[in-house]
């Protein structure tokens, strides 16, 4: 498949996009060497992350905590775990049913000229990939259950989204915000045989 970040490819969105003006989701100066961490769990409104009660979560999707390296407890209604939180990282802890969480590490760059989508799959299809019908090609492939990936994009932009098993589109995201040092994070959930994705821009907790 064709790799979505060639040279021209970015260069011909960004002439779209320009007119998009970068908003204020520039996250504070933290610590160079404290972490992040939040929670994915669609259906809780609630969370704690390093003992920092979070409520009125919006679409399963906490905002990012910051916290020091060591040891980082994380909980929602349904369970808890704790993770051993590195230097300078991002992670989400991903809920899924009962199941025990499972911790990604995100790789969100935060850069000045780019935005980061992250695709977290929630359901129990094997594979799914992250497809933009603008470039006809793939931004992020390969997401198993239960896993999450990120890509810093070339910003800003403007992009429709497509969620894809193999060629089939098991859910569509339209108009898509990418904005400079900031981020947008999509979820990709199941019930039955229906698939349905939300896409929300990534916080931080002061």
């Amino acid at each position: 498949m064709k790799n979505l970040f060639t040279a021209s490819f970015i260069s011909a969105l960004s002439i779209g996009g320009a007119a998009l003006a970068d908003s204020g989701l520039y996250q504070d100066v933290a610590d160079p060497e404290s972490s992040f961490v939040r929670v994915i769990a669609p259906g809780h409104s609630i969370a704690s992350i390093d003992g920092e009660n979070i409520q009125g979560i919006t679409q399963g999707i906490s905002g990012f905590v910051n916290v020091d390296a060591g040891d980082i407890e994380v909980s929602v209604p349904s369970g808890k775990s704790v993770i051993l939180a590195g230097q300078s990282t991002h992670y989400t802890a991903v809920f899924m049913n009962d199941d025990a969480p499972v911790f990604v590490t995100d790789l969100i760059s935060n850069s000045a000229s780019k935005a980061d989508v992250s695709l977290y799959n929630l359901t129990d299809v094997q594979s799914i990939n992250l497809f933009v019908p603008a470039a006809k090609a793939v931004a992020i492939e390969e997401i198993g259950p239960k896993e999450g990936k990120s890509v810093a994009i070339k910003a800003p932009l403007t992009l429709d989204l497509e969620i894809r098993a193999n060629e089939k589109v098991l859910a569509t995201i339209s108009q898509v915000d990418l904005i400079r040092r900031s981020g947008v994070s999509i979820v990709l959930v199941q019930q039955g045989d229906s698939f349905s994705a939300v896409a929300t821009p990534n916080t931080y907790f002061k």
